[in-house]
């Protein structure tokens, strides 16, 4: 699988994270389920990585996407379109809030490739700190 993800802050700085990497894409009841890790760098100084587990609920009807990460951190958030979610960030170093105003979910399912697409402005501790464009690529 491919996950893409592009930030683009207030000041129109853009960061792009790419990364391929295994994944498991499931399918119970109509719902899809994709779990996949990702290597995040916890700290530049001491260039140590920790992992990070992914789990993506993908419901149709209506088209809404959870996120669910844990391991070094923790979060669960909800991306549905019009929508706007806050939810707790826990890190080894604290928490704090986390919001998602999704803009639009896109899913594209073909026989051997799934895609999906979430656009939302991220806030921090309520302030808007980046629009975001996810992309993951799954065959």
């Amino acid at each position: 699988m491919r996950v893409r993800s592009v930030q683009r802050n207030a000041e129109g700085e853009t960061q792009i994270f790419e990364m391929k990497n295994k994944g498991r894409l499931s399918e119970r009841e109509g719902v899809l389920y994709v779990l996949y890790e990702e290597n995040v760098e916890e700290m530049r100084e001491t260039a140590s990585v920790v992992t990070v587990k992914n789990l993506l609920k993908i419901e149709e009807k209506p088209l809404r996407v959870s996120l669910k990460k844990s391991g070094a951190v923790f979060w669960k958030t909800v991306f549905e379109e019009g929508k706007k979610a806050e939810t707790g960030y826990g890190t080894p170093y604290g928490a704090f809030e986390i919001g998602v105003e999704t803009e639009c979910v896109t899913l594209k399912k073909e026989q051997k490739k799934t895609s999906l697409q979430l656009l939302y402005a991220l806030f921090v501790q309520g302030e808007k700190q980046a629009d975001c464009r996810l992309e993951l690529e799954i065959s």
